[in-house]
């Protein structure tokens, strides 16, 4: 419980982090201010001339533009929206110290010019003169407990019912991300091992999940049992099936394979109603009210319901058509239900993925058309050259999601191939996020300096308006690109040549299996077949990065490089950078992510946005929808809407031919136009009248 009071000189907040004061000077209570869009567990609103923070992180961002500000050097900012977010430096509460891992998070929302300047620990936020500041306070936990089951159904099932201590609330505010932290890390073991923080925090909802003792049933239910805050438990025989007595609720499920859909369509059915009965500050999307009135719910007394009893109300809302008024879902992850996967299931309910049983066919390539373009491929015009390693390429059988990881054998396509590494090594960089940010280049093909410039002048540029430390190296020798790798870097853009052996360096080749740790967070290998370096470079120690599948074209490969380097720094995740870059080449399918696809190198305060462009001389039609991996039942600001919408829905705006073009070149963004991917900015010089 986190709790604040005034103080002499400025505002104090206590918790079960610990406390901390913010300093104010010539601070007067004030009834409304600035609208501070962020769940907050508590809110001060008054006046003020300067402030000033005792802070381990912070950052500053446009409130409007979603400019995020360089602290390291004094900021004066012109009149504007700005939100301060900043991880608070916080003592001991009382006689209490700290939970492990806790913090308490302030937001600071303030209009006008602004000086604002970091002193070591501290950063001041200088405002000339008294005026209207709204304070959000926060409080949460980052560093997840570890809990340790036997490798049977029913530990893998106790295990799932402790993953819900994350939630911080099993009110519908859970919909939101900011109210479920990490779950619990799991290990398998000989012994149960559950600590009695976890335990405590386990909530007793009185709604449980009952299944068949098999992984594969445990598994496709653990997102659902997850959010429900659901006892699960294993029965030989068993039905499927969602019980609480004390709403009356019995909710059987058909057997598997069906068992998959039920469980989807049960949980994102309870995930929207819970978004729309929610009390969030400062969020007003666009049919809100609209639903609540076509499904009858009534969101006070829905609010002040028992877990159960809200379930058992949302079993009851009647919509023929309710499939078409459902956002949505973002993520899905098809993964094999073995043991030595347990350990990955709390990131993936992190991500609150749906989980599917892994089902795909054999890729078979055409041999023509490999021969066709075998001449022009990156490898094929350099002699003495190996042959580019083999990838057994799979299919996947795709369902419910906008982002998909294969967690299976197999290369797939159009889904991003992750690995329980991946998300130990995400847990490790968490927190670890410097500033500037770090991205290297490295050229080791002299043919290959178009990509090579393209993608440094894009680094640079966005280093305007985000911190970027950008490296340019040129040739180097496998033993420098080793360094590279092992060494601190946020990104690394290798362009050149990769086969069996390795990637292409001056003196022989470079092999990531030869690093004894990598130190690099995420990579894109743009090089022929670069899908085994790229794994090996997860197993010691990167996220995520984008990887070939195969012979590439130098043309076809200069312009993923590009596409993929601008829609990173502008805050896509790894897999939609790569879904929307791969539109720009007919080979699209050769290029992929491993790791953690849903990983964010550069995070921004809003959602990125993609806009799907339809229309002729006349009337054109702009949707605009988030594309995350990470941000389910979060609201996003459409650039070109005056309401917030859910992830999931897209708004929609019918322009004129000069009117979209004002607004493509006013709002840099991705646009899908004729299944073609375009900067806004691009299109717009397209579209213009004069043209």
């Amino acid at each position: 419980m986190l709790a604040w009071v005034a103080a002499n000189g400025g505002v104090r907040a206590i918790g079960g982090a610990g406390e901390a004061t913010v300093r104010t000077v010539d601070w007067e209570d004030r009834e409304s201010g600035p609208t501070l869009v962020r769940p907050v567990e508590e809110c001060v609103t008054g006046t003020l001339s300067e402030l000033q923070v005792p802070v381990e992180t912070a950052t500053l961002t446009d409130a409007s533009g979603g400019r995020r500000y360089d602290l390291s050097e004094p900021v004066a900012l012109d009149s504007g929206q700005f939100l301060l977010d900043c991880r608070l430096a916080v003592g001991a509460s009382g006689e209490r110290e700290p939970q492990r891992g806790a913090g308490i998070q302030l937001y600071c929302r303030f209009d006008g010019s602004a000086f604002v300047r970091r002193e070591g620990k501290r950063v001041v936020v200088n405002l000339g003169e008294p005026r209207p500041v709204t304070l959000g306070f926060r409080e949460h936990r980052e560093d997840p407990a570890s809990i340790t089951v036997p490798p049977t159904p029913e530990g893998v099932a106790d295990a799932i019912t402790h993953l819900a201590a994350s939630l911080r609330t099993t009110g519908p505010e859970r919909s939101h991300p900011s109210m479920r932290d990490h779950p619990p890390v799991v290990e398998v073991g000989d012994e149960r091992s559950i600590p009695d923080a976890v335990a405590a925090a386990t909530p007793e909802t009185g709604i449980e999940l009952r299944l068949p003792p098999s992984l594969d049933y445990l598994f496709v239910g653990a997102p659902l049992a997850y959010y429900l805050g659901a006892t699960v438990t294993v029965e030989d025989g068993a039905t499927p099936t969602l019980l609480a007595p004390s709403a009356d609720v019995n909710c059987r499920f058909r057997e598997l394979p069906t068992f998959q859909h039920g469980v989807a369509r049960v949980l994102r059915q309870v995930f929207f109603y819970d978004t729309l009965v929610r009390d969030v500050e400062g969020e007003s999307p666009a049919r809100r009210d609209c639903l609540l009135d076509r499904f009858e719910l009534d969101p006070a007394t829905l609010r002040n319901r028992s877990p159960a009893e809200r379930l058992a109300r949302y079993f009851c809302v009647q919509e023929p058509n309710f499939d078409e008024l459902l956002p949505e879902w973002h993520f899905s992850t098809y993964a094999a239900p073995e043991f030595e996967n347990v350990q990955s299931l709390p990131y993936l309910l992190d991500a609150l993925s749906l989980i599917y049983l892994p089902e795909a066919s054999e890729l078979r390539g055409t041999e023509l058309l490999e021969r066709t373009l075998d001449d022009f491929y990156r490898s094929g015009s350099h002699a003495g050259r190996g042959a580019v390693a083999s990838v057994d390429r799979v299919d996947p059988e795709l369902r419910a999601g906008r982002i998909h990881a294969w967690f299976a054998d197999g290369a797939p396509i159009d889904a991003f191939k992750t690995t329980p590494q991946a998300y130990e090594n995400r847990r490790r960089y968490q927190g670890r996020r410097g500033t500037p940010l770090s991205v290297t280049v490295v050229l080791n093909d002299e043919e290959m300096y178009d990509e090579h410039d393209a993608v440094a002048d894009i680094y640079e540029e966005r280093s305007a308006d985000l911190p970027l430390d950008v490296s340019i190296e040129e040739h180097l020798t496998s033993g420098e690109l080793a360094e590279v790798f092992g060494s601190p870097n946020d990104f690394v853009h290798y362009i050149g040549h990769c086969d069996a052996d390795g990637l292409e360096c001056p003196d022989g080749r470079f092999t990531a299996s030869s690093l004894d740790e990598c130190e690099t967070r995420t990579f894109f290998l743009n090089a022929c077949g670069s899908y085994h370096e790229g794994l090996e470079l997860i197993e010691r120690g990167s996220v995520g990065g984008a990887v070939t599948l195969t012979k590439v074209l130098d043309r076809q490969a200069a312009t993923v490089g590009t596409a993929f380097a601008r829609l990173l720094v502008h805050g896509f995740g790894l897999e939609p950078a790569m879904q929307l870059s791969r539109r720009r080449i007919m080979m699209g399918k050769d290029y992929a992510v491993v790791g953690d696809g849903t990983y964010t190198l550069a995070p921004t305060p809003d959602s990125p946005v993609v806009g799907f462009l339809e229309g002729d001389d006349g009337r054109f039609r702009l949707s605009c929808e988030a594309l995350t991996g990470r941000r389910i039942g979060d609201c996003f600001q459409p650039p070109f809407a005056d309401e917030s919408a859910y992830h999931g829905t897209a708004t929609e705006t019918v322009l004129a031919r000069e009117e979209l073009v004002d607004v493509l070149s006013e709002t840099p963004l991705p646009v899908i136009y004729d299944s073609e991917f375009h900067w806004s900015d691009d299109l717009a010089a397209k579209l213009a009248p004069d043209r």
